[in-house]
């Protein structure tokens, strides 16, 4: 299950580390709140495939 930080994160500009609960809401106490939109799947999808696309640029740049 993919998660975005939806409340004490976000309004804290806080960095989620995508765990269930987030390491920044357990260290809050705060992981009743610590709840996540389906909207970010996609966007962890998108930055995903970026990485995935640098890395092989960068491999394809090797061996040319």
């Amino acid at each position: 299950q993919v998660r975005s930080r939806v409340t004490v994160c976000k309004r804290l500009k806080l960095k989620c580390d995508r765990r269930a609960p987030c390491g920044s809401c357990t260290k809050r106490d705060t992981v009743a709140r610590c709840i996540y939109s389906p909207a970010a799947a996609e966007k962890v999808d998108l930055h995903s495939l970026n990485n995935r696309l640098i890395a092989v640029e960068s491999q394809l740049a090797q061996l040319s």
